[in-house]
Order: structure tokens, then C-alpha cells, then sequence
């Protein structure tokens, strides 16, 4: 039976159960890593050996679980370390009884490309941090026991007679992220930092601001000095936190981070498409694409088509998986046709495998590439929304499949001439006109446009000299789509639209207020349109260099 852990393994061959890492060439070197992280543990006072007659009655002894990985050098996919990390079966936790609240916070991807791009407009510093063996410098939050886990030997304990009691916060717990993200919290708090009010995992002290993405960070400073001092009071805080100095910002958290010689920044993920390819089994001279989907084709439930099958020779959501985490991270121009094939991990059938495929013959093409910071510093917000009305509709099984009446919304927000977030999605909401569904898409967008001004004005109260003038939205403005512009200028109301619920509404104060400027913007020159529907070769890959520099 396979273990229902979360943390367990996946389709990285990388990635292993113990046993497996057992029957594995480099077995040496995964045991040496199993005594490491137990040395670890022990040195740290993570837990006390106690008899088992010490756990209460009723009281269930978890299970110690290894979970072994291969870490590779995102260059060259060399191996430079082995892990073992020794985990808490969550799984068999029980909420009110052992675990309550599991919510951990991390900072956002818009937040992490904003500092980017200031990084580069100010000159600041960068330094990149991990801190080790995380989640054990907390204390535990509640009294958990565990069997001896395997590779653990003790004089005079044996797993049949004696047990863990747990002092420290090891991994594997529900609540685990949740327990540290806490005492970073405290932790940072007493060395002066204090949180974003906007994004809670963006921390600013003096001089330094600092990203937390669970025990990754990322610090950006004008001064060096200054952000060598948060090191060593990191360190220094009552041996609070064991912290490792990885230097200026390359790799982090899977993406490559590389500085051009014009100053710029690319973010991208060649690993990562690597991954994908091998798991479609493309060769590397496979034929490859211009487009990630083809111009002519919306994918449907496709209920009477052939059921994929063992011939696709890959795993559908497993690929669905990390095509949506590439798109998230540095790919907007194949958000639209993941999120197309996205839709139907549950029953996917030959037609989406097709579709999954061209994907990955387009990424064969563009391994190399990513998102591109070349930042203007004389370009505040500007916001690319439009809609698809209706683009799913397909009268043949609409009575079986509702999604086919709905419009998809698709926007790209850029700041200072760089993209720092996007999504192309179905809308929830059966629009009844273009002028509805653009309406719809501007409000979407708009939702997290102004969270982003609130974090930038932020910023600025933090004595930080940003650009922020009033963003500029851009709304297609064809036929009666004028209606969407007019009606997010004018609050009036009208038969047809007065049905829209007044959550869409939510962003016309900031235009009365001048904080937000709608402007209108012919199809032709509309950005978002490569997030709303396929396109020809011709028009995607003007709008892909527009938006993305290549």
C-alpha cells in the first residue's frame, strides 16, 4: 500500500521513499545524509527518548517517516547535496485533538518582481538566506510522541519499549508551517523588523526589507553593511536561528534569477520545462511549435472522444501540475492553453492529451526563456484587461456542460514596464453581452491592481522613492464593449447591466478619486488578448515580444 503522505514522493525521480533510497546507487551517501539529520535533531534537543509507559493513555504514537531527495545545481543538474529529512506522519494527526489551525502565510510572487525591479531602478543589494533545519527551532505547539524512526539506534531504548516525546517543531506536522511561521514572526519583530500590512511576509527594518517564503528569504538593501548586520543578528539573536549566508539572489525557490549585461533580470525555468518534455517523452529534435495552442481549436469536455489512454505515455496531472506552476512563475504567454487543459484533469481524454503535447513542443522551442526585467523607470501600473465573450460556447452540449456559456477574463499587470502578475480564467458569471464580460474582466483585474497600489504606497511610507502615479487601466473599447469604459467611469444604471452584483463594482471609488485612470485601447494593442483566447502565430508573437522582450 502506497503511504497517503503529502510530502512523500512524486514523479522526480529525485524524490524517494526510504526504501527506495535504500536500492538506489548512492545509497552511502543518503545513509551519511540520514546521520546528518539525525546528529541534527539530537544536537538541537528536538525530542526526549521516553518509556512508553510515560504517553498517556488514549494518546496515539505517530509514525517517524524519511523523505530522501537528490538536490541538483539548476545549471548543470549536478548533485551537490543529499537529503534526508526525518517527518511527523501528519496524516494521522487529528484535528481538536492534536493539531487546530494549519495556515501559514508566504510572501506573494507580485511582491518578490516588484523588489526585483526595484533592485534594479535603485542599485539596491540583494542577499538570499535559507535558514536551517527550520521548522524544529520553534517549540512544539502541543505534546506529540513518535516511534523511534528507522536508522536511530540507542544504548539502552529500543523502538519496542520506548518512544519520542517531541520538544521542537520537526517536520511532517499539520501545523508545523503555521508554528514557525509564528516564531519567525516574533523573531524578526525583536531584531526590529516589522511586517507588511499589505503582504504579512514582507518584513522592513532599517534599511533592509525582507521576503520570507517559509525559510527562504530573500533581502534587498541599499547598503551592504546593512544587510550584513540583519545576518549576524539573525545569528546572534540568542542563537535564535541557524542561518545560511547563499549570497547575492540566483536560484530561488526553482527559479533562475540571472543578471544580463544591460542591467536586466530574467526569470526563468529551464529545469523545470526539462521536466516537462521528458515526462511528454518529446525528443530534443522533435518538431517544434510557434504557438502553445492551435488558433482554431477551444477544448471541450469532449464527452464522446476516445479516453486517454496508456499509448499518451505520460501522467496528466502530474504534467498539468507543473505546466501550472511554470506558468505561475515566469510563462504568461501558455497561461491561456494550461488553464484550457487544466480544466479536465479529471477525465482528460485524447483531445487534451493532444493539446498537452503542443505545449510542450512550444516550450521545446523557447527552453530558455522567461520573463524579462528591464524595468522604465518613468512607467508606474499599467493593467491590460479584456474578456472573451462567450468564446467557450458550444450549442451541441451546452445543455450537458454549463461552462461552455461562460466568458474567460484575461489581464497582465505590469509595473514599470514588467510583468508582475497576470491570469486567464473562466468567469463565474454567465455575461449576458461584450460589454458584461469586459466589464467583469476590468473588475478582476482591477481587484488586484489595487492591492498592489496599497502595497507600493506602503513601500513609499517606508521612505522608499518609488514611482506611483495613478495606473493605467487599458480596455478594449470596440462595438459596444465602450459600454464596459463608460460604466466603470460612470456609476449609472441601466436595464441591462443592473443586475451585475455590486461586488463588481467595488474599484469605482478609486476612479472618482483619480487613484485609477480607464483608458481605451484598440483590440490590435490590447496585451491581454493573448490570455483570453488561441491566436495566430502572427498576432501572438507580437504580443508575446511586447510583453515579454523576445
Amino acid at each position: 500500500m502506497v503511504d497517503p503522505i503529502a510530502f512523500a514522493t512524486s514523479s522526480d525521480p529525485d524524490v524517494m521513499y526510504l526504501h527506495e533510497a535504500l536500492r538506489a546507487h548512492d545509497r552511502r551517501q543518503f545513509l551519511e545524509a540520514m546521520d546528518v539529520e539525525i546528529q541534527g535533531h539530537v544536537k538541537g534537543k528536538h525530542w526526549i527518548v521516553v518509556p512508553r509507559t510515560d504517553v498517556p493513555k488514549g494518546t496515539r504514537i505517530l509514525d517517524a517517516v524519511w523523505s530522501m531527495r537528490r538536490k541538483r545545481q539548476l545549471d548543470t543538474r549536478e548533485i551537490y547535496k543529499w537529503k534526508a529529512r526525518l517527518n511527523v506522519h501528519g496524516g494521522q494527526q487529528e484535528h481538536g485533538v492534536n493539531y487546530w489551525e494549519t495556515y501559514a502565510p508566504v510572501v506573494m510572487w507580485p511582491t518578490i518582481r516588484i523588489f526585483l525591479i526595484l533592485s534594479i531602478l535603485l542599485g539596491w543589494y540583494s542577499r538570499q538566506l535559507d535558514f536551517v533545519m527550520a521548522f524544529p527551532h520553534a517549540p512544539v505547539e502541543v505534546p506529540l510522541f513518535l516511534h523511534i524512526p528507522k536508522g536511530y539506534r540507542l544504548k539502552d531504548a529500543s523502538p519496542h519499549t520506548h518512544v519520542l516525546r517531541l520538544l521542537k517543531n520537526i517536520y511532517g506536522q499539520k501545523q508545523g508551517p503555521r508554528v514557525w511561521n509564528r516564531y519567525l514572526d516574533q523573531g524578526l519583530k525583536e531584531i526590529g523588523f516589522s511586517p507588511s500590512a499589505i503582504d504579512p511576509c514582507l518584513y522592513y527594518g532599517d534599511q533592509v526589507m525582507m521576503l520570507v517564503y517559509i525559510d527562504d528569504c530573500l533581502l534587498f538593501s541599499p547598503s551592504k553593511q546593512a544587510i550584513d548586520a540583519v545576518v549576524l543578528s539573525l545569528r546572534d539573536s540568542h542563537q535564535r536561528f541557524n542561518v545560511d549566508d547563499q549570497g547575492e539572489v540566483k536560484d530561488f525557490l526553482g527559479i533562475k534569477i540571472r543578471k544580463q549585461t544591460d542591467g536586466s533580470i530574467m526569470l526563468t525555468q529551464p529545469h523545470l520545462i526539462d521536466s516537462i518534455i521528458q515526462d511528454l517523452q518529446l525528443q530534443s529534435n522533435s518538431q517544434v511549435r510557434e504557438t502553445p495552442a492551435l488558433s482554431t481549436v477551444i477544448l471541450h469536455k469532449d464527452e464522446q472522444g476516445k479516453t486517454m489512454d496508456q499509448q499518451a505515455n505520460f501522467h496528466y496531472r502530474s504534467v498539468i501540475g507543473k505546466l501550472n506552476f511554470l506558468e505561475k512563475s515566469t510563462r504568461p504567454d501558455i497561461s491561456y492553453a494550461v488553464h484550457q487543459c487544466a480544466r479536465f484533469s479529471e477525465a482528460p481524454k485524447e483531445s487534451h492529451a493532444k493539446a498537452v503535447k503542443l505545449i510542450g513542443r512550444y516550450l521545446l522551442g523557447t527552453r530558455n526563456k522567461g520573463i524579462v526585467l528591464q524595468p522604465d523607470g518613468s512607467k508606474s501600473f499599467e493593467c491590460w484587461a479584456d474578456a472573451d465573450f462567450s468564446g467557450n460556447w458550444k450549442k451541441q452540449t451546452a445543455h450537458k456542460d454549463p461552462m461552455t456559456s461562460k466568458s474567460r477574463s484575461g489581464w497582465i499587470i505590469t509595473f514599470a514596464g514588467c510583468p508582475i502578475t497576470w491570469a486567464s480564467k473562466l468567469q463565474t458569471l454567465t455575461a449576458l453581452s461584450t460589454t458584461e464580460a469586459e466589464y467583469i474582466a476590468l473588475s478582476m483585474a482591477l481587484r488586484e491592481q489595487i492591492h498592489l497600489m496599497e502595497l507600493v504606497k506602503e513601500i513609499q511610507d517606508h521612505g522608499i522613492k518609488v514611482t506611483c502615479a495613478p495606473p493605467k487601466v487599458f480596455c478594449k473599447a470596440l462595438e459596444d464593449n465602450s459600454g464596459a469604459l463608460e460604466m466603470a467611469r460612470l456609476p449609472k444604471l441601466r436595464p441591462r447591466t443592473k443586475h451585475l452584483n455590486v461586488s463588481y463594482h467595488h474599484f469605482r471609488e478609486y476612479v472618482d478619486r483619480k487613484e485609477i485612470e480607464i483608458l481605451a485601447v484598440p483590440t490590435t494593442e490590447q496585451n491581454a488578448d493573448v490570455l483570453t483566447k488561441p491566436l495566430d502565430s502572427t498576432l501572438f508573437l507580437a504580443l508575446r515580444k511586447r510583453l515579454l522582450g523576445w
